[in-house]
């Protein structure tokens, strides 16, 4: 009786022992190695079957990249779209394009993760005039035939001075909201470069 006793006493001592260390490490835990947007996401969506996508045919599909640049936030601007896709949704320009399974694991975890950019910083940095640097980014993460110039306004310099308001807030907030069609994911980049833009009194 006396060895169950002693038995029974060293395994709970090691339990506690080992339920203490694990509560100790729990920083461990939650440092575990998160999704990548521009390592592991970008990489999916710039190959395969997002190819009209990727082509320069821009009269076709929404750019995501052209050539060797990359356009982050056409993608980011379109997380929504990407959830309800690899969620049992289908593509929404239609046809038979879809990814794989693993993909779409990589893209849910991405998501559930926040979605967020973790390499959009940049350097703003001189003039910020709207026809250097502000058209580029509109050509590329706005304007598409779900998007400006499609079935929403087309934005030209005017409509931008114009609607200063608007974007201070979608800056503001980084996309998330002030949005008049709902909320997008903005980089770092671009959000720092309208911003200075603003601030600069918007030169065209």
């Amino acid at each position: 009786m006396k060895k169950v006793v002693v038995t029974m006493a060293v395994i709970t001592s090691m339990l506690i022992y080992l339920l203490s260390s694990c509560y100790k490490n729990k920083e461990d835990i939650l440092a575990l190695p998160k999704i990548s947007f521009r390592s592991d996401v970008v990489p999916i969506i710039v190959a395969g079957g997002c190819g009209c996508h990727n082509n320069g045919q821009a009269s076709r599909a929404v750019q995501f990249s052209h050539a060797d640049t990359i356009f982050y936030d056409g993608i980011l601007a379109r997380l929504s779209l990407f959830d309800s896709w690899v969620n049992g949704g289908t593509h929404p320009g239609g046809g038979m394009i879809d990814f794989k399974s693993n993909e779409k694991t990589i893209i849910k975890k991405w998501i559930a993760e926040g979605g967020k950019d973790d390499g959009g910083g940049c350097t703003v940095a001189g003039v910020i005039t709207h026809t250097a640097k502000i058209q580029p980014i509109y050509l590329t993460t706005c304007k598409g035939s779900t998007c400006h110039g499609g079935i929403a306004l087309t934005l030209d310099y005017a409509k931008m001075k114009s609607d200063v308001s608007i974007i201070t807030s979608m800056m503001n907030s980084g996309g998330a909201s002030g949005h008049p069609g709902g909320a997008l994911s903005l980089s770092t980049c671009t959000v720092n470069t309208f911003k200075e833009w603003i601030a600069q009194g918007q030169p065209q």
